[in-house]
């Protein structure tokens, strides 16, 4: 089987530029400020390409929010009707340079967490908590309203901030959380408290009045997934940085569109490998059955992708009551995925495994010779529109388009 090519002259390697990129946070604000793609009728959405007619019932009712959200729509009534006629396109986060977690939708509105790495742009959607979100499908008026809140006034407040702080290393704030106790993915306790602390000071110091930065505090303190946004658009951007090399084996894209789950890797440029969308093995919200569950879909398995998540569940003890199991298996999980991972992160560090960095860049070529499954730990959405968080859990990923994806490059190889 072949291995991974020598770079070009002159580049990095996928593993050296995922542990060396600096990703910087640049702005929180409305996506159309930023995002060339978005429009009122062209929404971007989470996972491989797919059709309107084909979403799963979250992303049909996160459409429906994003269509209120944007005023094309005054009635959910009236947005499933835009729907059905086909009057509005979708197209994917991961081609516009970002990620979106759950449903993935982004509408011109929608906050966005952007991040740069050198001349790279990466973005995603401000995170709503865990109750009901447009990402899980909801799309009621108090959750509208709340996003819509979300990018027109905490955004601004955050953005000036932004720019009155200190620059803000995202990939050391996700350094950080691990060693305080987080995955980085699905808990993200300390990491939210640690971007609160370094944005206090600009805070404090706001042009806006005193009550809405108390909220916007209170807000992001209340918020215990607040960071995820943070991190995964750093992860965008150090996976970015990752792919394009010639023949290599290293995964640069994982997410899921509720009906496929796709990867994309480094040596095969934008094309998409894909297997029907798993499920795995939930902890599932009060009264929700398995018949009730969304297969996996969503862009935050981007954490995966670059190095922590359930690579990193040893880190993060308190994961386990929340995704189901004990800390045997997350040792069991993080051990291994070092098996079909080419190294390890030199910034992300376990502190319970003496400091060993976090298994990072999985090979195609390793999934396929080990038949070892990758791991992701994620959120679950209802099937039926509208009915938001159903559950949480730990996902092995289907080997078939690791393998699919290994036989490409060997094919290339003989060419």
């Amino acid at each position: 089987m072949p291995s991974n090519k020598t770079p070009p002259k002159g580049a990095r390697s996928p593993i050296d530029a995922m542990n060396s990129t600096e990703v910087v946070l640049h702005r929180v604000c409305r996506a159309g400020e930023v995002i060339d793609q978005v429009t009122e009728r062209h929404f971007l959405h989470a996972g491989p390409p797919i059709a309107l007619p084909d979403v799963p019932g979250p992303m049909r009712g996160a459409l429906v929010g994003g269509l209120l959200l944007e005023g094309e729509a005054a009635t959910a009534a009236e947005a499933e009707a835009i729907i059905d006629r086909g009057e509005v396109e979708i197209s994917p986060c991961h081609d516009a340079g970002g990620v979106g977690p759950m449903a993935g939708i982004v509408t011109p509105s929608t906050p966005v967490v952007v991040a740069r790495a050198g001349s790279v742009t990466t973005f995603a959607p401000v995170n709503e908590g865990i109750g009901g979100a447009v990402r899980y499908g909801s799309y009621d008026q108090d959750t509208v309203a709340r996003l819509r809140w979300l990018g027109e006034v905490l955004a601004p407040v955050l953005d000036e901030a932004i720019g009155e702080s200190e620059s803000l290393d995202l990939m050391a704030l996700v350094a950080e959380g691990l060693r305080r106790g987080d995955d980085c993915h699905n808990r993200l306790v300390a990491t939210t408290a640690a971007l609160l602390t370094h944005l206090t000071p600009a805070l404090l110091r706001s042009s806006h009045d005193r009550d809405t930065v108390s909220r916007v505090a209170a807000v992001i303190a209340g918020n215990g997934h607040f960071a995820l946004p943070f991190a995964i658009a750093a992860a965008k951007a150090v996976t970015t940085a990752a792919a394009g090399v010639p023949g290599s084996p290293i995964v640069t894209t994982m997410a899921g569109n509720g009906r496929e789950f796709g990867i994309r890797v480094s040596g095969l440029g934008d094309r998409w490998f894909t297997t029907a969308s798993p499920v795995g093995t939930p902890v599932l919200v009060d009264g929700a059955t398995m018949d009730d569950v969304t297969p996996t879909m969503g862009d935050s398995m981007v954490a995966e992708t670059a190095g922590f998540g359930a690579f990193a569940m040893t880190a993060a003890p308190a994961i386990m009551s929340f995704v189901g199991g004990d800390m045997a298996l997350a040792h069991r999980i993080t051990g291994r995925m070092r098996e079909v991972t080419a190294g390890s992160s030199t910034r992300l560090l376990i502190p319970g495994e003496d400091f060993r960095g976090t298994p990072l860049g999985i090979d195609v070529h390793r999934v396929r010779s080990s038949g070892i499954q990758p791991v992701i730990n994620n959120g679950l959405a209802h099937r039926v529109p509208g009915r938001g968080r159903v559950g949480a859990g730990i996902t092995p990923i289907p080997v078939e388009p690791f393998v699919e994806a290994s036989r490409a490059l060997e094919h290339e190889d003989r060419e």
